[in-house]
């Protein structure tokens, strides 16, 4: 018997908006690729180290196109799969001549970056500048005019050809500048990114058993409402949207009342609360809290978010003792995904491992007072004291 219904092969998994290179990819097209690198240089050198930038280009040399060095008869780059890493001091460098490679592997070396600037004469991009220059015919540049941001002109040129008019129907809405405004061009760049940002969820974590309490930390009364409804009252004016983040025993009780992300990824506490989330929304960074912090304020949000580094994996507070991040309360920016995955491949599942192997942005909070978690009976009676103190 063969069933009509559709077959789904494959798990229903978010895609994240990914180009080729990076998420967030500017591809220069339309004039030489001399102009095209020079151009990506002065943005570089304007832009770093504000933001983490990228240049991707083909190697111009006639020749075989491999990488410099490779004609040597005596470099190792000859070697088919070869790899080479050295400590510069100051950097560390990875040569790598790869016969095989894919856009994946591409978009995890190129993961830190805020931004991946690519010669577009050579490579597709997902947004594109294009330069108007009289010496290079447009023909076959046109097809590659997918989401145009910004038009140059070189020296001498005063309108926009035909033919581009044509493929963009929205071009008077395109800004233009003259191609020898460098500022002004560093400047768009800088706000491209600061508009492309990531914004941000909330997700509140209610998915632990509360063994130690002997009941539900997320029902317990602290603010006049149960401690994940604060939680996510909390959250919601400096987020797009917030979560509360479940075990799947919990989600007959929450699946109408609230909007949930329930555990995909089993057994692994709040580090497989993140990956779900992520999952849900690669391209939302997550404000991750967990529900068990009743002194929690208004102020330590708004601090976190001010101070918030998208440039960065992450933003987070150094713990009470001053030793270590604080994993409690955490904004994860959407490049800690993969990177989350990498270290669950090499036996790692702690949130704060990650924090600690990774280049974050690292606050002092204002009050690491409000850190304090609750997990015995004993505590949940002494922090009911304190803030009936207060609110007195």
């Amino acid at each position: 018997m063969i069933s009509k219904d559709k077959h789904q092969k494959h798990a229903k998994l978010a895609k994240a908006q990914f180009g080729d290179f990076g998420r967030l990819e500017l591809g220069f097209l339309g004039t030489s690729c001399n102009l095209i690198q020079e151009m990506a240089r002065d943005i570089i050198q304007k832009l770093s180290p504000d933001f983490g930038l990228a240049y991707v280009d083909a190697d111009h040399q006639e020749g075989d196109q491999l990488l410099a060095g490779a004609g040597d008869p005596d470099s190792l780059m000859r070697y088919p799969e070869f790899m080479e890493m050295r400590d510069k001091i100051v950097f560390k460098r990875l040569d790598m001549r790869l016969e095989d490679t894919s856009v994946f592997e591409q978009r995890e070396w190129l993961n830190r970056q805020d931004l991946v600037l690519i010669n577009a004469n050579h490579f597709k991009a997902t947004h594109q500048v294009l330069v108007i220059d009289p010496k290079k015919p447009l023909d076959r540049k046109i097809p590659k005019l997918t989401q145009v941001s910004l038009i140059l002109m070189k020296e001498g040129v005063s309108e926009i050809p035909e033919v581009v008019r044509e493929h963009l129907p929205k071009w008077k809405e395109i800004p233009v500048f003259g191609i020898q405004e460098i500022d002004r061009l560093a400047g768009f760049v800088k706000e491209f990114i600061i508009n492309h940002r990531p914004k941000v969820n909330g997700l509140v974590l209610v998915g632990g058993k509360s063994t130690r309490m002997g009941r539900d930390k997320y029902n317990l009364t602290y603010h006049g409402k149960s401690q994940k409804d604060y939680m996510m009252d909390l959250l919601a004016p400096y987020c797009n949207a917030v979560y509360l983040s479940c075990n799947p025993d919990q989600a007959g009780e929450f699946q109408n009342s609230y909007p949930l992300i329930q555990d995909t990824v089993l057994h692994l506490g709040p580090f497989g609360g993140l990956l779900s989330a992520f999952m849900k929304d690669p391209d939302k960074a997550w404000l991750t809290v967990a529900c068990d912090l009743p002194f929690l304020s208004e102020k330590t949000i708004q601090y976190l978010i001010a101070h918030r580094n998208p440039s960065k994996l992450a933003t987070a507070f150094l713990d009470p003792r001053g030793e270590f991040p604080e994993p409690l309360i955490t904004l994860w920016e959407p490049r800690a995904y993969p990177v989350m995955y990498r270290f669950l491949s090499q036996g790692y599942s702690c949130p704060r491992k990650v924090l600690i192997n990774s280049s974050i942005e690292l606050l002092d909070a204002p009050d690491t007072s409000e850190f304090q978690n609750i997990n015995y009976p004993e505590d949940h009676e002494a922090a009911m004291t304190v803030l009936k103190g207060k609110n007195s």
